[in-house]
């Protein structure tokens, strides 16, 4: 783990998040509660501080009775964006295992036997955690999603129009944005068929809903 969060670190290190020149996947994270992981190894535990504090997470280390604690979390959803599908699947693995709620839109063609040589996402060799809900193989839920015409929102609170943004683009979203004085308006679209996949019905439902509101078409496979 240490050897993958350094290799990961090194690419994250040329980019800010949000931010990666010619990248092609989103993912969006989130971690509302504060999270306290035990590490007796004081170094894996620095490497752990390091990687959080760079995805902009709030985070202390606390060293005490021969371990440490790295504890953190980000309340706001935010987005990083990476060059390639099977680095957006590390991540993913990673921010899951760290305890991060995560959006990764899938194309309608994604597969996991596709991906069964990336970390993290061979659906017959992993189990997937979700938002604090844990399901076996074979029980993975899908809700697919599209939205053929561009929709525009209005939005006057810009810690609103950052964390939406961060959503959309882990959905896979077109994105525009103009600024105006005091509001932007953000302008979205999603013209194929994706699918996030989730761990419980009860998450695909809550993102069910979510995405309805918002104004896409969606599709929840049980």
């Amino acid at each position: 783990m240490l050897k993958q969060i350094s290799k990961l670190l090194c690419v994250f290190a040329l980019a800010s998040v949000g931010s990666v020149a010619g990248a092609e996947e989103s993912i969006a994270f989130c971690l509302p509660q504060w999270k306290e992981m035990h590490f007796d190894d004081s170094a894996k535990a620095q490497q752990h501080l390091a990687a959080v504090q760079k995805l902009g997470c709030e985070a202390k280390i606390d060293s005490h009775g021969g371990h440490t604690d790295v504890v953190y979390r980000s309340p706001k959803w935010k987005s990083m964006e990476v060059a390639n599908d099977e680095l957006a699947h590390q991540w993913e693995s990673w921010l899951k295992k760290a305890g991060f709620e995560t959006l990764h839109g899938h194309a309608a063609d994604h597969s996991g036997d596709a991906h069964a040589g990336h970390e993290g996402h061979n659906h017959a060799a992993h189990d997937h955690d979700h938002a604090g809900h844990s399901h076996a193989v074979g029980q993975v839920e899908e809700v697919n999603y599209r939205m053929t015409q561009w929709k525009t929102l209005h939005l006057e609170n810009q810690e609103q129009l950052a964390e939406l943004t961060a959503m959309l683009k882990g959905l896979g979203c077109e994105l525009n944005s103009t600024h105006h004085s005091g509001h932007a308006d953000l302008s979205f679209r999603c013209p194929q068929w994706k699918h996030i996949e989730v761990g419980s019905h009860e998450v695909a439902t809550t993102w069910e809903q979510w995405l309805a509101k918002t104004g896409f078409e969606v599709k929840h496979s049980h």
